[in-house]
């Protein structure tokens, strides 16, 4: 008795510092509105949006998982089993709870993710019309860089 009593100890003080770890991690939050140009996001959470006119491509990490990703008002075309592009006007699409790579190329982006990862943003914007408007983990929104410029969701800084 007394030795499964000190097995359940030793276990429990050993998984402590994972449950601790685990905790301390956040996901990070993307929100784009009225976009134009091109977004990368390369996620281990959700990722919902809708676009005016343009193309999305989702790839799928785990393409055996059981959560495959949704698409409406498209021609969806099937690459291979993990990846599908969606090309179309006022489409949407919507990939839940999983590793995905999500491509966006077109205006009138809506999207929001929550998840861990990065994202690359490349706004479409001339300088004289914006190209639609960021906000990363929960800061006010900004207009959406015109350079390609690499975000880490969970902080809201540029990576070099």
């Amino acid at each position: 008795m007394a030795r499964s009593l000190l097995l359940v100890a030793v276990a429990g003080a050993l998984a402590l510092p994972v449950a601790v770890s685990a905790a301390t991690r956040s996901d990070g939050t993307l929100s784009v509105k009225r976009g134009k140009g091109h977004i990368k996001i390369k996620i281990h959470g959700t990722v919902i949006g809708s676009m005016a006119n343009g193309t999305v491509r989702i790839r799928d990490l785990t393409p055996f998982a059981g959560k495959t990703p949704r698409f409406r008002h498209c021609r969806l075309r099937v690459v291979r089993v993990s990846t599908s592009i969606c090309k179309g006007k006022r489409l949407s699409f919507r990939a839940l709870d999983g590793g995905y790579v999500v491509t966006t190329n077109g205006g009138g982006t809506f999207l929001s993710a929550v998840g861990r990862g990065t994202v690359v943003l490349d706004g479409a914007g001339d300088g004289t019309s914006p190209a639609g408007v960021v906000s990363l983990d929960g800061a006010p929104y900004e207009p959406l860089p015109i350079d390609p410029t690499t975000y880490q969701l969970g902080s809201a800084t540029p990576r070099p």
